[in-house]
């Protein structure tokens, strides 16, 4: 194919929410930013949300009520809408290859790639026959880990995420050279270590305080109640500490209800949602950026935009963080371990000298790793041009 432009067909599933949507936006306007062309591809998509981190990938209705053997057998009857749409698409757009951010049944794309012969590499952010099996069961569970495999063993490429997410799959019997492991990013003119917080701290009288934050949108298993749990002792110990937490989510209810029995609605801002565009003034208005909890095989899009404005991270030592940061950019503490990730945070607390240190280095990281959008972008082209 050599250098010159391509057309690329991405077919996604998702309703545009949370870091779904961020995910599908950033990289197609990598690719466009390449200079290639992109056609969307998404009967079902919506809008890009301004929310910064998602739950249960490619799952728009699996936790809104409706049955799962409902849900399940409309994810297997997409295929016929999007074989449809799929195939106008290609035969108008005639693309030099098929990305597919993968979802539940959905086998349209990689059975059209092959019926033209076209390209096909398969992005997977959530090995979903599991994820959904373990947040509320699926009816259909063993056709989903077979129909999730195949597409994995036949695709051209199956990006994954994670080291931890491609283990998962080998451990399936999937063969390791299958997998080309890239971890998310941040949109590099957005993100980055000029990004001033100054408005964000006066408007909520920061100027004299030392800020501890998180960014995202807020499950239960993230972890945010763990964080608040030890804020009033940390305020005790830290009369200048202030927490600042930016998104929404289910668990939002519970943790103003948490901080309101613990009497600290003067030291820890809830923001709401906030637009896309100002989350980034966001985070650089934080001294010290927080992830609480992770699940064990994603690569959560919030550690690089922390990493890439340059602030001091906190975040459990599991294999899918710690092959990202070390101890030069991030206090690490066992998963889970609350008192442990108090006493990080206690330590940066006392040494802003640390603090500016490990965001100096954070920010270097990113650029260093090409943990951008641009970067992974062109390392899909440069994997289909050679394969190809």
């Amino acid at each position: 194919m050599g250098q010159v432009p391509l057309k690329i067909v991405y077919h996604h599933r998702t309703r545009g929410e949370d870091a779904q949507g961020i995910h599908v936006h950033e990289l197609c306007q990598a690719f466009e930013e390449l200079g290639h062309q992109v056609l969307k591809v998404a009967p079902l998509a919506r809008r890009s949300s301004t929310r910064s981190s998602g739950s249960l990938q490619g799952n728009s209705l699996f936790g809104l009520g409706v049955p799962h053997a409902l849900y399940e057998l409309m994810a297997m009857a997409y295929n016929l809408v999007a074989f449809i749409v799929l195939s106008g698409a290609i035969l108008r757009f005639r693309p030099h290859f098929i990305y597919e951010r993968y979802s539940l049944f959905c086998v349209s794309g990689l059975l059209m790639a092959r019926l033209l012969r076209k390209p096909f590499i398969l992005e997977v952010n959530a090995p979903l026959s599991m994820e959904l099996d373990q947040h509320g069961g699926l009816v259909f569970r063993r056709l989903a880990q077979g129909v999730e495999n195949w597409l994995i063993q036949n695709a051209d490429k199956t990006i994954v995420v994670t080291s931890a997410m491609a283990q998962i799959f080998v451990d399936r019997g999937i063969p390791r050279e299958k997998l080309l492991v890239m971890p998310n990013g941040v949109n590099r003119d957005m993100f980055h270590a000029g990004v001033d917080g100054t408005l964000v701290r006066d408007r909520y009288g920061f100027q004299a305080s030392t800020v501890i934050g998180f960014v995202g949108w807020i499950r239960p298993w993230h972890g945010v109640d763990g964080l608040l749990a030890a804020a009033p002792r940390l305020c005790a110990r830290f009369p200048e500490a202030r927490f600042l937490i930016v998104g929404e989510g289910p668990a939002l209810l519970e943790l103003k209800e948490q901080v309101a029995r613990q009497g600290l609605e003067d030291k820890i801002i809830f923001t709401g949602s906030v637009p896309r565009e100002g989350i980034p003034a966001h985070i650089a208005a934080m001294d010290i950026a927080v992830q609480p909890d992770v699940t064990s095989y994603a690569s959560p899009i919030k550690l690089f935009e922390y990493l890439a404005i340059g602030r001091a991270v906190v975040a459990p030592e599991k294999p899918n963080i710690t092959e990202v940061v070390d101890s030069r950019v991030a206090a690490l503490f066992p998963e889970r371990d609350w008192p442990a990730m108090e006493e990080a945070l206690a330590a940066l607390l006392v040494d802003q000298d640390r603090r500016r240190e490990m965001g100096r280095c954070a920010a270097e990281r990113v650029i260093q790793q090409g943990y951008h959008w641009q970067a992974n972008a062109a390392r899909v082209v440069d994997l289909v041009e050679r394969a190809h």
